[in-house]
């Protein structure tokens, strides 16, 4: 069976609309090549987007941050309040102001001090302000002291062991009363020499029966010897006034007595 062939000018349009769809393809193809398609969005989305574990670590931030988390390089190293006679106050021969031994102890220990002191004043005895010790703590109670000494007095020396217990008990109590979480620290009276007389013997047993009944650590200067060899730390002109060296002296006994203190 044979077909007709069809008239030229048929062949030419049929040629024409070949060519028109091969055209077409090929466009196609190419506006297909020339588009992203779901494979290229995703890859892009997933470089483009940057995942916890790639930025920075937040601790680093944190560190470097104002207002961090970590430790403190500076914080409150305590207050030291201390209450004495003349050997805490210190005079004209010398432990005045910041070479006292309260102030050099505080210095060392890098604490904030706290001095209330009167010379000649003892539990019984009162000093050159007109107070004994009760009423010293009675006017200026230790304001959140880690440390609260109370030094001395020799001042008592003359005074009935049982009047002076009864004094150092009442100054005790007002103190922890006033600051029940403070270490108190309870140093006897000292003497200026090695030859300290039985009546000051007696008034260190005094003070450190009250002290021990209030839970204090007491720590008697006459058994220790402290100014057993006073050459050069007491004021030759009275024989009792401490010199600046005798303050430095006592500040290098009574640190360690105050960071154990601190640390218990």
């Amino acid at each position: 069976m044979a077909f007709e062939r069809p008239p030229r000018w048929g062949l030419i349009a049929i040629v024409v609309l070949l060519l028109a769809n091969v055209g077409l393809v090929l466009l196609l193809v190419q506006r297909q090549n020339s588009e992203p398609g779901p494979t290229r969005s995703v890859a892009a989305a997933t470089t483009g987007t940057t995942s916890p574990r790639t930025t920075a670590p937040a601790t680093g931030t944190r560190s470097s941050a104002p207002g961090s988390s970590a430790p403190e390089t500076t914080g409150d190293p305590g207050v030291l309040a201390v209450y004495g006679d003349g050997y805490s106050s210190g005079n004209s021969e010398g432990g005045t102001g910041a070479a006292g031994w309260p102030a050099l102890v505080a210095q060392q220990l890098d604490m904030q001090l706290q001095l209330s002191a009167a010379t000649l004043a003892g539990y019984v005895r009162p000093g050159s302000t007109g107070q004994t010790y009760p009423q010293l703590v009675q006017a200026q109670p230790p304001a959140d002291a880690s440390v609260t000494v109370v030094f001395g007095s020799r001042n008592d020396v003359a005074a009935d062991p049982a009047e002076v217990q009864a004094a150092a008990s009442a100054t005790f109590a007002a103190i922890l009363a006033a600051d029940p979480s403070t270490r108190l620290l309870v140093i006897g009276p000292c003497w200026s020499s090695a030859a300290a007389p039985a009546e000051l013997t007696a008034v260190s047993t005094a003070v450190q029966a009250a002290a021990q009944a209030a839970g204090a650590t007491y720590v008697d200067p006459l058994t220790r010897g402290w100014f057993a060899a006073p050459a050069g730390l007491v004021s030759p002109a009275d024989g009792i006034s401490l010199l600046d060296a005798g303050h430095s002296y006592l500040g290098d006994l009574i640190a360690p007595l105050v960071d154990t203190a601190r640390s218990s």
